[in-house]
């Protein structure tokens, strides 16, 4: 019955976990902006199909339909199940993908893994015309197309959360959030980062966070920008001594607010000239639409003026660091400055 119903049909993440909990698919076509996704599940699905032996994947450039098309067409006299995964970004055509589902229905102990990313030369509109082509003859009585989404904050959590558990980390759902935060929300840097906190015995704490990601630094420092842009006056200098014990040092924490400042000019002026935010266009790579969301209000509850004014008084502060006058009160000096222009 669950087979009959999603034959066929474009399927849902949530479809998706559904259909797995009884059934594993002969063929599968993932696409979508979830890129995230597409590889969790193709990784998840794979070891059921095939052993690690068995199973050949064809890497962008490299897929050629004769060589895959002659793999998925063989018969095996000894049981084996052969699986053939293709990670492309150009689109297959109806004929290939048609021919190669008539080699699955003709030996069905072989299996198919689509993983359809987006070209960064084309355009949204192109890849979703792509995506609606392919998987319009992606049908077989085996099949099933899946569209995903970028990860949801919630989801990320959930699984974060799920993965700490199966390593035996004890760690706060707070923590995670901060460590997913400061990645950018790359969920999958994140989840490398959890494999580092197997080494401790106890609960995680933001101190270990600290020592463990190399790329994080510091978790405290980013409260204390936050706390800047929510106008926490007592809270920055309570943040600032525990940067302080923690040994930061004036030069990095003035880096550290001199990329945040400017980040957010960035997306300040790109939004005041355009209208709207393009991630890649500003950053260069395009974090999840939480992220981006975030970035966008941090960016607009600040104006043109305050903004110069952030970056004079970031420049004095350098300036005072390399003439190495009044070097204990020019953080504060400089935090109490920043407060006073947020206001």
């Amino acid at each position: 019955m669950l087979m009959q119903k999603f034959m066929g049909e474009l399927m849902t993440k949530k479809d998706l976990d559904q259909y797995l909990k009884t059934l594993i698919p002969q063929a599968s076509l993932f696409y979508g902006e979830g890129e995230f996704w597409i590889g969790y599940y193709s990784k998840i699905i794979a070891p059921k199909l095939a052993q690690k032996e068995d199973t050949t994947i064809f890497y962008y450039d490299e897929y050629h339909f004769q060589q895959v098309y002659e793999l998925l067409n063989q018969s095996s006299l000894f049981g084996d199940r052969l699986l053939a995964i293709l990670k492309v970004e150009k689109k297959i055509s109806k004929k290939e993908i048609q021919a190669l589902l008539e080699a699955l229905s003709r030996n069905p102990d072989n299996s198919l893994i689509i993983e359809f990313y987006k070209n960064e030369k084309k355009s949204a509109g192109e890849y979703s015309r792509d995506c609606k082509e392919m998987a319009g003859v992606f049908k077989a009585q085996r099949a099933i197309e899946v569209r995903f989404y970028e990860p949801s904050a919630s989801e990320c959590i959930g699984l974060l959360v799920q993965r700490a558990n199966e390593l035996g980390v004890q760690i706060h759902p707070r923590l995670l959030s901060i460590l997913l935060d400061l990645q950018n929300g790359d969920i999958a840097i994140v989840l490398q980062e959890l494999e580092k906190f197997t080494l401790y015995p106890r609960e995680i704490t933001e101190k270990d966070l600290m020592f463990l990601c190399s790329s994080l630094g510091g978790v405290e420092s980013d409260d204390l920008l936050e706390a800047l842009l929510k106008r926490k006056g007592f809270e920055v200098l309570k943040l600032y001594n525990r940067l302080e014990e923690e040994g930061i040092g004036e030069m990095e924490l003035l880096a550290r607010m001199e990329n945040y400042f400017y980040r957010l000019f960035l997306v300040f002026v790109y939004m005041r000239a355009f209208g709207k935010f393009d991630a890649k266009e500003v950053l260069g790579y395009a974090p999840p639409s939480f992220i981006q969301n975030k970035l966008i209000q941090e960016a607009q509850s600040m104006r043109e003026k305050q903004y110069q004014k952030i970056f004079q008084t970031l420049i004095e502060w350098r300036e005072k660091i390399f003439s190495g006058k009044g070097k204990e009160s020019n953080a504060i000096y400089a935090l109490n400055k920043l407060q006073e222009i947020l206001r």
